[in-house]
């Protein structure tokens, strides 16, 4: 009858050990799902959402018209609105103007003349969202729309609106409500511009 005991309680122990296992696994698993499906939330929430951002860049580029040349960017501003989806994709509009440059240059007269002209451009975007960390976003996306020319120093228009589309890329950094990042674009046009700057704004 001990040895039957002994045997029993061995069988009990051993029972209650792996009962006590299972509960233990089980409850890792679930603390892990719930960790990841909140790291999953969060993720979503920092990448989806509404954005109104401001940019301030330099444009490189120029073009030349009667047998003149321009310089119609220069310093760049502009704002740009944009929403989020979780998985990623941004769709977005914006506008930008030019504030141009000076240019002195002999003409094939020989006459010494000085343009100044600038542009302004406004069209949407279609891009990506990627989370590399969490304050850190990288973005890429395909610009397409309108952009127009005018002088201000030689008297009749520059030719008239002219179609764009090119490639952007930003870095953005995320405080709360607040972003702030790198940006360039490479558009090609009639004028074909290479911008550099900065752009931030507010995420709702």
């Amino acid at each position: 009858m001990k040895k039957g005991n002994v045997s029993a309680r061995k069988v009990a122990c051993r029972a209650v050990c792996a009962l006590g296992c299972f509960v233990s696994i089980q409850l890792v698993g679930a603390r892990g799902a719930r960790a990841e499906s909140a790291g999953k939330a969060e993720s979503a929430r920092k990448v989806q959402g509404f954005e109104v951002l401001g940019s301030l860049g330099y444009g490189f580029g120029g073009l030349t018209y009667e047998y003149k040349e321009y310089k119609p960017y220069g310093v760049m501003v502009g704002l740009d609105l944009g929403y989020t989806l979780p998985f990623g994709l941004r769709i977005g509009a914006d506008a930008i103007h030019g504030v141009g440059r000076k240019v002195e240059q002999t003409v094939p007269t020989g006459e010494v003349v000085t343009t100044v002209a600038n542009s302004l451009a406004f069209g949407g975007s279609v891009g990506y969202d990627h989370l590399l960390w969490s304050s850190f976003r990288l973005r890429g996306a395909l610009d397409a729309g309108l952009m127009g020319f005018a002088r201000s120093t030689d008297r009749g228009p520059l030719p008239g609106l002219t179609v764009y589309f090119g490639p952007k890329v930003a870095l953005l950094w995320e405080y709360r409500v607040f972003e702030l990042g790198l940006q360039s674009k490479y558009w090609l046009t009639s004028a074909n511009v290479f911008q550099v700057g900065l752009t931030g704004g507010v995420r709702f």
